[in-house]
């Protein structure tokens, strides 16, 4: 840390514990500049970044005074906008709920809005959100794990000073922090299962235009390479978002490529149950004839014939932390910090054990 950072940081503490009331006046250039024996650069850099921060404002001839961030704070908008690839269906019900009920005790407005993990409906709800009064932003990529072509309008909102804060994958282009679950231990925890029952022959269906389909990809992996089985690639099967919408479509490549195995991991549940409904019209039996393990851990992981083993996903958790870590960034003018959530397997009778 620098030392005009080290210096606003002593000053801000002394601000949020009362030692500096809003309204008082800073001690002078010189004096902070005698009293912690740095140069007057570093006072000025120091002033600068707390009145960027909000917690002093600086009077023309007159000094630099604690802010009343109280009274700025009732002047400014109270609308945070959330994002998501869907809004009424699979977990994000419950992701929204969970960040609704935290801005709302705060006193935010909440603007819903989702992209159906398309880019051109990405764009237009970034300049739409461009020519708004927004306090700050909560927003869940589209098709993370390609590039996309939006980021000048995320840098645009940055520029407006707006915080933006993601969910369940980032863009590596932009210096924002993520809420999300740990994607490559979720992919390891599933493999794990599948190995520690005495699965040999693995297979995976994995989402490939998506961040976190591509993460647990890497975490499958890692665990089967450490517990010695080599994946045979005619195991691996990729889909996109366009696929997604006609699994059925892909059912004869789905058999030929996943057929012969005795256990696969499924990107998430709503992959499985496409999955399972596949096998049971093939007369291929879970667990008996094919072993699933998936993530998410949903209700559709409970409301199929056979109860699905599925790595959790926080979902409302996940919503109230990232509605909290926004709010941080708001108030404290920081850029925030992201989190990752610690997974674990919600085991169901998806899996059969070949060690007996």
């Amino acid at each position: 840390m620098a030392k005009y950072q080290m210096l606003a940081e002593t000053l801000r503490q002394k601000i949020t514990e009362g030692v500096y009331q809003p309204g008082n006046k800073l001690p002078s250039e010189y004096e902070l500049q005698n009293h912690f024996q740095v140069s007057r650069q570093t006072v000025r850099n120091a002033l600068e970044l707390l009145e960027k921060q909000g917690f002093v404002r600086s009077r023309q001839g007159s000094g630099t005074y604690v802010a009343d961030r109280e009274a700025e704070e009732q002047k400014k908008s109270r609308r945070i906008a959330v994002v998501t690839t869907y809004v009424d269906n699979y977990i994000f019900p419950r992701i929204i709920q969970g960040i609704e009920s935290v801005l709302s005790k705060e006193g935010f407005q909440v603007q819903i809005a989702f992209t159906g993990n398309r880019i051109w409906k990405e764009e237009a709800i970034l300049a739409d959100l461009l020519e708004q009064d927004l306090r700050g932003l909560i927003i869940e990529t589209t098709k993370s794990a390609l590039p996309n072509p939006n980021l000048h309008l995320y840098r645009r909102l940055q520029e407006k000073g707006i915080p933006i804060l993601f969910i369940n994958s980032r863009y590596p282009e932009l210096d924002c922090p993520v809420v999300c679950l740990q994607d490559e231990r979720a992919g390891r925890l599933a493999a794990e299962c599948l190995l520690a029952n005495g699965h040999k022959k693995i297979g995976g269906f994995f989402k490939r235009d998506d961040g976190q389909g591509v993460r647990r990809y890497r975490g499958f992996l890692e665990a089967l390479r450490d517990g010695g089985i080599r994946t045979a690639e005619e195991h691996i099967l990729w889909f996109d978002t366009e696929d997604a919408l006609d699994f059925d479509g892909m059912e004869e490549q789905i058999v030929k490529r996943l057929g012969a195995c005795t256990g696969i991991m499924c990107y998430n549940d709503s992959t499985a149950s496409h999955i399972m409904e596949i096998w049971k019209r093939r007369g291929i039996s879970v667990p008996e004839d094919m072993s699933i393990v998936s993530v998410d851990d949903t209700d559709l992981a409970m409301l199929g014939d056979v109860g699905l083993t599925s790595v959790h996903h926080p979902k409302e958790k996940l919503g109230e932390k990232a509605a909290k870590q926004l709010i941080s960034m708001i108030r404290n003018q920081l850029p925030g910090t992201s989190y990752e959530f610690e997974p674990y397997l919600a085991e169901r009778n998806s899996v059969k054990d070949l060690t007996e």
